[in-house]
């Protein structure tokens, strides 16, 4: 036999059946009350075996529905099922209409009907005779807005012109009322006023702002709605702006905007200078009224224009005010000036020098006579009187080309000529002296087969030379070359002079001298020597040569001077440290400090140290120890 009470299933109806069943009889279990489903089960050898079945569980009811401006949770189980209950609430700005705030889920389905959220509302709001409201006024409800204006022009709302119905039925503020337009004093940060005053309309509020700080641009006035703008006091910064051309690097990186008194280095890149200046780097320090130390902008480099009076340029170079780098410009000079042909706008400015010298002519030199007043030098169209030994008087004039012009000499006694010997030649006397000629594959000096020297006042006229046939020597005397002495030229040889006109080239080629523009050498800029400078920089159309001198305590090594070959700098010489020498005792004070250490010494080496203490209200800035170096103390800084 088996009893119901065998049976192991949950949530089954157990009163319904027999109190005991045979073996072999089968039976139907239904669900409890609030589950669905069954067992078919059968009394098998006093046991219940089932045959079929379906799970029991709670009966589900579905959704219980939303409802407008509200929200629902369960609160007893987590399923739509028999037992559960929903309860709903309204949300920020309405309430519940309804009795019952909730619904349970039952055998039928969900019972009550869905809870109703309304609206809350606000009082109704009226106008009156100088205030004119706007908006629901008359049934306002949450999130309504009601805007006030006064019904005069001059005269302002005393509490905010929009109050908001809020979600507890209350509104945001009072119902404003009008009076007279007043404006008060507010509180600005790191600035002040008087806030005793008050304002009237179309006043304006006068503020100061605290130190590194500025009133905001602009004129608060005192309107109807209160102040026009915000009174306000802005920080004082520079800006740095977008570095594009010309700048290397800025430090620190990345930072544009900068407070009083910091400071940015910028570095230009190559060919490119500080603005307003030739350095290629510099801090700039941002100032209280809000604006840089100097310009913070790299220019490309450039030349200004010649200012020389006496330098004609041509029609093209003449209009420009600048020069780029590099830029050639030929000029000439005014009469009686000499100079030219051209100079190069470089790093360290024009090069060579564009200038125009006044020709002059030299204190003359008399044989056999003297110069009446003399000076050092005469201007063109200067006349010198002449005094001449025997008494004779005669005047010279000192021509647009810089040498002298008479027509007559003084005349000295003659005397005798001493011998001389010519190599490579032979010669032969004459009437005034000798006459002489060289042998096979030479030539004279001045590129003749012969020549004639003559004696004059014991001086021979000139001094007789042979040459080979390949070498050069004189130039042509059309070039009129000053000064050429004796000097003979190889084959092959370039060489430049100086000319009545300036600057000239001359090419030897087989024995002739070929006349050459002078080019000039196109010259890097002189090699960097750490703690030098260049105390001199000499230039001319085929020739550069630069000249270094050491910082105090240091000595060089090397060539002091150095030139420029084939567009290349010799090797530039070095600055060392003489650290052989001593200090003797630092100073007891420097500015804002003074020597922290009672023990001194007689002598102190390179590199020894002493300690300093900073005056009150000052601080280091690298630090308290000065440092003898090469005799000289390096002090420390100290800053507020």
């Amino acid at each position: 036999e088996c009893s119901p009470e065998m049976i192991q299933y949950e949530y089954v109806q157990k009163s319904d059946l027999l109190k005991t069943y045979e073996n072999g009889a089968t039976v139907k279990v239904n669900c409890a009350t609030g589950y669905i489903g069954s067992y078919r089960l059968q009394c098998e050898n006093g046991n219940w075996r089932t045959i079929n079945e379906r799970e029991c569980k709670k009966k589900p009811c579905g959704h219980p529905g939303d409802t407008p401006n509200g929200d629902f949770k369960l609160t007893l189980v987590s399923e739509f099922v028999f037992g559960a209950r929903v309860k709903y609430t309204c949300r920020p700005g309405y309430k519940m209409a309804s009795r019952i705030d909730y619904r349970d889920c039952r055998l039928q389905g969900w019972d009550n009907a869905v809870p109703v959220c309304e609206v809350v509302k606000c009082s109704p709001i009226s106008n009156s005779d100088d205030v004119i409201a706007s908006g629901n006024i008359e049934e306002p409800s949450f999130g309504d807005v009601v805007h006030f204006e006064c019904a005069s022009f001059n005269k302002m709302l005393d509490a905010p012109e929009d109050i908001h119905c809020l979600e507890n039925g209350q509104w945001s503020g009072k119902v404003p009322k009008c009076k007279d337009i007043e404006c008060v004093a507010p509180e600005i940060p790191h600035g002040n006023t008087n806030p005793a005053l008050k304002y009237r309309e179309n006043d304006i509020i006068q503020y100061k702002c605290d130190e590194n700080y500025q009133p905001r641009p602009g004129r608060p006035k005192c309107t109807k709605y209160g102040w026009s703008m915000k009174p306000e006091c802005e920080e004082i910064v520079c800006i740095l702006g977008f570095l594009t051309v010309g700048v290397y690097s800025t430090e620190p990186k990345g930072v544009s905007v900068f407070h009083v008194g910091e400071r940015v280095k910028i570095t230009c890149s190559k060919t490119y200078w500080f603005s307003g200046t030739k350095q290629v780097s510099r801090s700039v320090v941002c100032q209280n009224d809000g604006t840089w130390s100097s310009r913070p902008v790299c220019e490309e480099m450039t030349c200004e224009k010649p200012e020389e009076n006496h330098l004609v340029l041509s029609y093209y170079y003449r209009n420009k005010q600048t020069y780029r780098l590099n830029e050639n410009i030929p000029y000439t000079c005014r009469a009686g000036y000499k100079g030219g042909p051209s100079s190069r706008c470089t790093e360290n400015g024009w090069v060579p020098k564009p200038e125009c010298i006044e020709i002059t002519c030299s204190k003359p030199n008399i044989d056999y006579g003297t110069v009446e007043n003399p000076q050092n030098t005469y201007r063109i169209n200067t006349y010198a009187l002449i005094q001449c030994d025997d008494g004779h008087q005669f005047y010279a004039i000192c021509t647009i080309n810089g040498v002298w012009q008479s027509t007559e000499k003084c005349k000295g006694k003659t005397s005798a000529c001493a011998r001389f010997s010519l190599t490579h030649g032979f010669t032969r006397k004459s009437d005034r002296g000798y006459l002489y000629t060289c042998d096979s594959d030479y030539k004279t000096f001045d590129g003749k087969w012969w020549g004639e020297v003559t004696c004059q006042g014991g001086q021979w006229s000139d001094t007789p030379l042979c040459i080979p046939e390949k070498q050069c020597g004189q130039i042509p005397t059309v070039f009129k070359v000053i000064n050429q002495g004796n000097q003979v030229f190889d084959d092959r040889v370039r060489h430049e002079f100086e000319c009545e006109v300036g600057p000239c080239c001359f090419h030897c080629d087989k024995g002739k001298w070929q006349k050459q523009n002078c080019t000039y050498q196109n010259c890097p800029t002189p090699p960097y020597v750490e703690n030098a400078v260049i105390t001199s920089h000499e230039a001319g159309t085929s020739h550069q040569s630069v000249t270094y001198e050491c910082r105090e305590n240091y000595s060089i090594t090397g060539q002091q001077k150095i030139n420029c070959k084939e567009s290349e700098w010799g090797k530039a010489p070095t600055c060392t440290l003489d650290k052989t020498k001593k200090c003797l005792n630092p100073d007891q004070e420097i500015k804002n400090a003074h020597l922290d250490e009672v023990i001194l010494k007689a002598q102190y080496l390179d590199r020894s140290q002493a300690k300093y203490k900073c005056n009150d209200g000052f601080q280091f800035k690298d630090g308290p120890y000065a440092t003898c170096s090469a005799g000289h103390w390096n002090y420390p800084q100290c800053i507020p």
